[in-house]
């Protein structure tokens, strides 16, 4: 049995989860419409940046903008200029790198032009120990969007961002800033400090968040760090709810592990939550993840699974 029928069968064993909360079983269980099956028409106008000394398809190469700020830009070995191309931008945790994400999610082994973006001082907002601005992080990434545009042919409506722990805190948040450019958000053992909800859009933008329930760093109940609050995975998971206009209702499936994957009915924009219990501060099934309790490189799977995208690392073992 390959891995995609081992998936849809796993699908079929539905449990009832997060009762108290209101949520509801069906039993039987289908897979919900992910982000790439629905419609986003985004107009983004005409690119202002003059075209990048990119890399060539099939390699990568770091970026440096006349901001000063830098990005890993790596292009799928298929690509031309004959079809429009999806592209990702991927957020290191704080005191990582750019090129520490790259390698350990192995993400641009997908079929979209990839982007990993370096935060300054090794940090995104609106996190407490960041050394930029919101408005100066939200700036490079419009300067990233743009550049690339003006390089490749992009497919505007298909503009997505994933991050690994501050790094899926501040992909939380552009989904909140600027979800005319967003289609989807992917946030892995994320860091929801109070200030990413701030002022955030009504607009629905598909989200995807995975997190291990015994995170010693981020804690999936909530919690303070550096003496900032950070909401629980479930009062962020709420907000989306509302956001994109989802019902109460939850198809809950159990993969390997005792991990859950929670998908909400009803949504303009697609709403899922993979619980891993046991699961601990790591992008799952990444080479830096010691335990691999879900299958190697999972995390990267499930994200471009969301996404829509194909291409996967070799290896990559799906549930």
């Amino acid at each position: 049995m390959n891995a995609r029928s081992l998936r849809a069968v796993l699908g079929a064993v539905t449990v009832c989860f997060l009762a108290a909360a209101g949520t509801s079983c069906s039993s039987e269980s289908t897979e919900s419409p992910h982000a790439a099956e629905t419609t986003n028409t985004v107009n983004l106008g005409i690119p202002t940046s003059a075209p990048l000394n990119g890399p060539e398809p099939g390699s990568f190469r770091t970026i440096n903008l006349p901001s000063g700020r830098s990005f890993i830009l790596s292009v799928p070995k298929d690509y031309s200029g004959d079809k429009k191309w999806p592209i990702v931008l991927a957020f290191h945790g704080w005191g990582q790198s750019a090129e520490n994400l790259r390698g350990y999610s192995r993400l641009d082994a997908a079929d979209a032009i990839m982007i990993f973006p370096e935060g300054k001082k090794k940090a995104w907002s609106p996190a407490p120990y960041a050394k930029t601005s919101t408005t100066e992080d939200k700036k490079f990434v419009r300067e990233i969007i743009d550049a690339v545009r003006a390089t490749y042919h992009v497919d505007d409506g298909r503009i997505f961002a994933t991050g690994m722990s501050n790094g899926g805190g501040f992909a939380a948040y552009l989904a909140c800033q600027m979800p005319d450019t967003f289609k989807s958000v992917a946030t892995v053992s994320a860091a929801y400090y109070e200030d990413i909800l701030k002022n955030c859009a009504h607009s629905p933008v598909g989200r995807l968040d995975m997190h291990g329930t015994v995170d010693p760093v981020v804690g999936y109940y909530g919690g303070t760090r550096h003496k900032t609050k950070y909401y629980s995975v479930e009062s962020v998971l709420e907000q989306d709810r509302k956001r994109n206009g989802c019902s109460t209702k939850v198809d809950t499936t159990r993969l390997v592990n005792n991990a859950l994957d929670m998908r909400w009915s009803g949504c303009t924009a697609p709403l899922e939550h993979i619980r891993i219990a046991g699961g601990s501060h790591v992008w799952p099934g990444g080479t830096a993840d010691a335990h691999n309790e879900v299958g190697r490189f999972f995390a990267t799977d499930r994200v471009l699974d969301f996404f829509g995208i194909p291409g996967r690392p070799s290896g990559t073992a799906q549930t």
